[in-house]
């Protein structure tokens, strides 16, 4: 049986480096976990797994982006912005405060929203983090599902 100093197999080293069940459902169905395997064959295996198996996360230097593909080209209202952030993750006491330094301006507030979205503030973590794939997923909720599709099939693929 190949194993390193530790013990490990090949599908240990996998699951720890990758730290993704996707990666373990992989390795199994396609017989690649193979616990005689030599380092040779977990190096292909590595390979192979070059494209993220997680969802590619955003960060405060993506707002302009997230704006822009939301309010500009799928015509997303922002008075939706106190439901959506609820369902991405935010507290409704920060959105509160949010409404308030805004005065209700409904575009500053959907702004200053989406900004505490992609800085990970409360629960965002909890909830996927900030991530394309978390943003459709709470556009779903909201029932803006063409928009949620739309960052889907650009976005998730």
């Amino acid at each position: 049986m190949a194993v390193d100093r530790w013990g490990r197999t090949p599908l240990h080293r996998a699951v720890a480096h990758w730290g993704n069940s996707a990666a373990v459902e992989y390795l199994l169905s396609t017989g690649k976990c193979d616990p005689l395997a030599k380092d040779k064959e977990v190096i292909e295996i590595t390979e192979e797994f070059k494209t993220p198996l997680t969802p590619i996360k955003l960060d405060i230097k993506d707002l302009d982006i997230v704006i822009k593909e939301l309010t500009s080209d799928q015509h997303l209202p922002c008075s939706v912005w106190r439901r959506l952030g609820l369902q991405l993750g935010l507290y409704d006491p920060r959105l509160v405060d949010i409404d308030t330094d805004c005065r209700g301006q409904s575009e500053e507030c959907f702004h200053a929203c989406m900004s505490a979205w992609l800085r990970g503030e409360d629960k965002v973590r909890e909830k996927g983090g900030p991530s394309w794939s978390s943003l459709a997923t709470a556009l779903d909720t909201i029932e803006e599902k063409p928009i949620a599709s739309y960052i889907r099939d650009e976005y998730c693929q």
